[in-house]
């Protein structure tokens, strides 16, 4: 057995274990998020964040994010604030942090308003995408009632689906297996189920190998440009999940997004793997 140290994190309900490999060599990561990201017999997390040195010169930091089955994600905004708070928390004069991903670098600023910290994340512009018949929207039924499906990027895929029930009434997963069949990409798109209401949006979320989780920052981000962009809403917009709020900032198509939300580190600890995760089976 080995002894590693971790930490564990949350940003509105969405929670990861952070391994902080910098000055390491890389692990067989993805076997490893899917041990430690177990319930039962792990730390117990969505996904898996690793944390390396910055792969260029524009990056402070290197950021990998797996999700709990194993597989590897391109994008997370709940996870990039989680990061940005964990540097924060070791060097307190870095407030503005450049963290790269596999989706590209993304800007961070902790901020502090009434004794709370806040982490306002860059996320850069969605796009928009096609459905395969050429619509940018696409209509379905749920529960014998219609609604419309918008396919947004945000360094990853969502496909978000605007109802008028509360979400917590709609089969999540019966929805999500709708949207699976319809085969947009080699791999699931995460799904979004989001009712407009007076004081913002309300939504749940299926992601991709994970499951259902309390929060999506990506996801969020998605839904948020999709409401501006179809004028059900306007910017800032507070998106509202099992495990919080975030506050989305939007200018409109072409314009950066900014998400703005909390972190929190859960606690430090040392954990024993088994010696399969050993440097030997690096990647």
């Amino acid at each position: 057995m080995q002894r590693i140290s971790v930490t564990k994190c949350q940003g509105t309900g969405n929670d990861f274990v952070l391994l902080d490999a910098r000055g390491q060599e890389p692990r067989a990561y993805g076997p490893l998020a899917k041990y430690l990201c177990d319930r039962r017999f792990g730390v117990g997390a969505d996904g898996l964040l690793v944390l390396s040195n910055a792969a260029s010169a524009s990056a402070d930091v290197q950021m990998q994010i797996f999700n709990a089955d194993g597989s590897d994600a391109e994008m997370c905004g709940n996870g990039v604030r989680c990061v940005a708070r964990y540097v924060h928390e070791g060097d307190p004069q870095r407030a503005c942090l450049r963290v790269g991903t596999p989706a590209g670098i993304i800007g961070t600023t902790t901020l502090e308003h009434d004794g709370e910290r806040q982490i306002r994340v860059e996320m850069g512009v969605p796009q928009f995408l096609d459905f395969p018949s050429g619509q940018h929207q696409q209509r379905l039924t749920i529960a014998n009632e219609e609604a419309t499906s918008y396919l947004v990027s945000m360094g990853n895929p969502h496909v978000t689906i605007f109802i008028d029930k509360d979400p917590k009434l709609i089969d999540l997963f019966g929805m999500a297996a709708v949207v699976d069949g319809w085969r947009l990409f080699p791999a699931q798109a995460n799904v979004e189920v989001a009712q407009l209401r007076s004081d913002g949006v309300s939504m749940r979320i299926r992601e991709r190998g994970v499951g259902e989780t309390w929060a999506c920052g990506t996801g969020a981000c998605a839904v948020a440009a999709a409401a501006i962009a179809s004028d059900r809403a306007r910017s800032p917009l507070a998106v509202s999940s099992m495990g919080g709020t975030v506050n989305i900032e939007w200018g409109g198509r072409g314009e950066p997004l900014i998400l703005t939300g909390p972190a929190e580190i859960v606690f430090q600890a040392d954990v024993l793997i088994p010696d399969r995760f050993s440097l030997a089976a690096a990647i």
